[in-house]
């Protein structure tokens, strides 16, 4: 049982956490990407009744003192527990210790996110090109993209090697970056399942360009010898429902001898349910093996995608609301380095919460409206951003305007900061727990599974992939996540 920060019953101080736990989650601002890790600015729906609802005096007074007046670099070290290089943690004052023990259960109940590999970084020569990968199956890919196909394709290709796969399954493919690069430049047998028929159109012509860019380097170097004939991965336009097994995934793209398919299922950043149902597929008999990485906590349907293991079901206060889902979504370790660079971006926060001060005093009965992305919004004034806010949320953009008040609210911008970072503690222990009902749901069902983190955090902060398998590979596990070199 996960307890401490979990709760949200008992004394003052347990009170605050549990104000925490709710303010935890919030959607990203700035429209996510199809895999869900957007990187617009955090902005909760909580956070946004910071000013409305009084949040900061939620929490227990003796939190308020110790984080009251705390610059952004220093929540980054004394908070988050994220220093900067060389930096040493030296607490400003005495914290108290309800919110010392929450900053370690937290850190402690948590699965690491810290690849256990170090190499150099491959984006040290260009940070827009990984020198892991060739220039052709470096284009069209984002350096973020580029660093997760390499991994999870160099992890893919050693669990097929394990278990003898005869077939890859990438589920919810998208363009098919991860395909075509387990099969075009890993030699794996991979088929593309993707349920967006414009994004298995984009995904064949990126194929075509890249199967004509590798002739060209192959006739620029002759003497590359290769192992075998290119195919690419064969796409198929397929909606993979969450509750019910998928017949296409299961079929085999050559005539096998009965009982000879053995397919590895994987999906990179696979949204909510479709995670799940990577799961369900792992107990059919042609299925053998599975990495998968989830993410879209919130998409997760409630009942049906949390819990599924046995074992948490039968926790006491296991439920996760949305928000909580949502905030195990947020990057812990990217808004740590932002605390440390202490840019102006950071006011978005209390720009928002103060437009929620006036857009209540408005329309009392409009909460938390949508604002969509106002461009720049660190060279605006308070007033000039509010006045943007209005409009985009349907009203008048020339309410008079009490600046005082607007003004006082900027001068609380710390707090608002310090209470987002608060709850940003918690995110990675809830994801924890979404991630600990998966893999306990394979082992209640005699699987063998493991998680483990093969991503640079910092670069992607969905890093850890669920790996599956049917029979045990003891020491073999520990190969998967080590680096190729």
């Amino acid at each position: 049982m996960l307890p401490g920060p979990l709760g949200c019953g008992g004394s003052s101080d347990q009170a605050g956490e549990g104000h925490l736990l709710a303010a935890a989650g919030g959607p990203l601002s700035g429209g996510p990407g199809r895999s869900g890790e957007g990187s617009g600015q955090p902005a909760s729906p909580l956070l946004q009744e910071f000013f409305t609802d009084n949040l900061w005096a939620t929490l227990p007074g003796s939190w308020q003192e110790a984080l009251d007046g705390l610059k952004p670099p220093q929540l980054a070290t004394q908070l988050l527990g994220v220093p900067g290089e060389g930096e040493v943690v030296r607490y400003s004052s005495v914290w108290p210790l309800s919110l010392l023990a929450l900053k370690s259960t937290a850190c402690a109940l948590a699965f690491t996110r810290t690849p256990g590999f170090q190499t150099p970084s491959e984006f040290l020569e260009n940070p827009s090109q990984s020198s892991r990968l060739t220039a052709p199956f470096r284009k069209h890919v984002r350096p973020k993209k580029q660093h997760e196909i390499r991994r999870l394709g160099e992890l893919v290709k050693k669990l097929s090697d394990l278990t003898g796969c005869t077939q890859v399954v990438d589920i919810g493919s998208g363009q098919g970056h991860l395909s075509r690069y387990m099969s075009l430049g890993l030699g794996l047998t991979v088929k593309s399942v993707e349920g967006d028929p414009r994004l298995v159109e984009r995904a064949q012509r990126l194929d075509q360009e890249l199967l004509q860019a590798l002739e060209k380097e192959e006739k620029r170097h002759p003497q590359v010898v290769l192992a075998g004939p290119r195919c690419s991965p064969q796409h198929v336009v397929r909606w993979v429902e969450p509750t019910a097994l998928c017949e296409e995934l299961l079929l085999p793209l050559e005539t096998l001898p009965r009982g000879g398919a053995r397919l590895l299922l994987t999906g990179l950043h696979v949204c909510g349910d479709l995670s799940v149902a990577l799961l369900r597929h792992f107990s059919c008999p042609e299925v053998v093996a599975l990495a998968s990485v989830g993410c879209c906590y919130m998409k997760l349907s409630d009942p049906g995608g949390y819990p599924l293991s046995q074992w948490v079901a039968g926790l006491p206060g296991h439920e996760l609301p949305y928000r909580l889902r949502e905030g195990a979504c947020h990057a812990l370790e990217e808004y740590a380095g932002r605390l440390r660079r202490s840019g102006p971006g950071l006011r978005a926060h209390c720009y928002r919460a103060a437009l929620e001060t006036v857009v209540r005093g408005a329309r009392p009965e409009l909460r938390r409206p949508g604002v969509q992305g106002i461009p720049r919004v660190h060279e605006l004034k308070i007033e000039e951003y509010v006045q943007r806010g209005l409009q985009r949320v349907g009203l008048d953009p020339r309410l008079p305007l009490n600046l005082a008040a607007l003004r006082a609210h900027l001068s609380q911008e710390n707090r608002v900061v310090a209470f987002f970072s608060l709850a940003l503690l918690l995110a990675p222990l809830v994801e924890t727990l979404i991630l600990l009902d998966r893999l306990l749901y394979l082992q209640e069902q005699g699987f063998h599974a493991e998680l483990l983190p093969i991503f640079s955090p910092e670069l992607s902060p969905r890093n850890l992939v669920l790996v599956a398998t049917k029979r045990p590979l003891g020491e073999a596990f520990s190969l998967l996540e080590t680096e190729d070199r």
